[in-house]
């Protein structure tokens, strides 16, 4: 028969084991919000696109040649569904990610990408054009 003191000692270590437990499992989210949400770094801030159907797109704009804001980053986890809207202030011939050897026409605006992330890296995407050649966007995949 056991005492009572090794019965709370089972007791105790039974919810420190719980406790544990949940909070491995809770992945550690501290912005108290729901699972809802996905981010794309993009220069030196983060763009959460909150999900109520469709992933909304990253957007990323063009003027006289060059990225709005400089060449932005966007960064997804390998997996994720990149979407990506670019919008030109001029034709172009097309926009391109490396790599993945997406190439969309830039005739008309918004210039639209959408696929997978399923090779994980580091990718440019250029705007390429009568002009030459422009980085618009670094995209890393997470593995």
């Amino acid at each position: 028969m056991q005492s009572n003191a090794a019965r709370i000692g089972i007791l105790i270590a039974v919810v420190a084991a719980a406790v544990v437990l949940f909070v491995v499992l809770s992945g550690g989210d501290d912005d108290g919000g729901d699972d809802s949400t996905t981010g794309a770094t993009t220069g030196s801030t983060t763009i959460s696109n909150t999900i109520t159907g469709p992933q909304a797109p990253d957007l990323i704009r063009v003027e006289n040649g060059e990225p709005v804001g400089g060449v932005q980053r966007l960064t997804y986890n390998r997996g994720d569904r990149v979407r990506i809207e670019v919008r030109l202030d001029q034709p172009a011939e097309y926009v391109h990610v490396h790599g993945y050897e997406i190439e969309e026409p830039a005739e008309t605006n918004p210039v639209r990408l959408d696929f997978n992330a399923d090779i994980d890296g580091l990718f440019e995407i250029e705007v390429h054009g009568a002009g030459g050649d422009v980085q618009i966007a670094e995209l890393r995949v997470n593995p």
